[in-house]
């Protein structure tokens, strides 16, 4: 049983180091002991009136800078400028109403737990451009 336990370890052992031998490479074929190249960083597009949907029922693109918003269970960021309180003091759009329902369709005094977490479909428009090829054509 010690054999078996031993030659099982020193098979496994021999197969990681000659995984990590170099000039291995990868299913994409490169060279995995090269360090990945840092990813382009994109900033944020802050676009004065709001961001044009590309069809009707899409979530509305955040149009500013939201990194730094705070959204936890005890607090949400974005209702600070957009809740039924605050929205005209701040003259940014009020919160839709739909987020005030719950999944029976009440109407409630609170932002529904289903629609709290605001980046979970609202998202910022980053200024690089398509990662990919895109032909689609949103109904209007």
């Amino acid at each position: 049983m010690k054999l078996r336990i031993a030659t099982l370890t020193l098979s496994l052992a021999s197969l990681m180091l000659a995984g990590t031998a170099s000039g291995v490479e990868s299913l994409r074929g490169q060279d995995i002991d090269k360090a990945s190249a840092e990813p382009e960083k994109f900033k944020v597009e802050v676009v004065q009136g709001g961001i044009e949907r590309s069809y009707k029922e899409q979530p509305p693109m955040v149009p500013h800078e939201v990194e730094k918003y705070d959204i936890s269970l005890r607090q949400n960021g974005c209702l600070k400028c957009h809740s039924p309180e605050t929205y005209e003091k701040e003259k940014a759009p009020k919160i839709g109403d739909s987020h005030f329902l719950d999944r029976d369709g009440n109407k409630l005094d609170r932002v529904s737990s289903r629609r709290y977490f605001c980046n979970q479909c609202h998202t910022a428009q980053l200024s690089g451009g398509p990662l990919v090829e895109n032909t689609f054509q949103g109904r209007k």
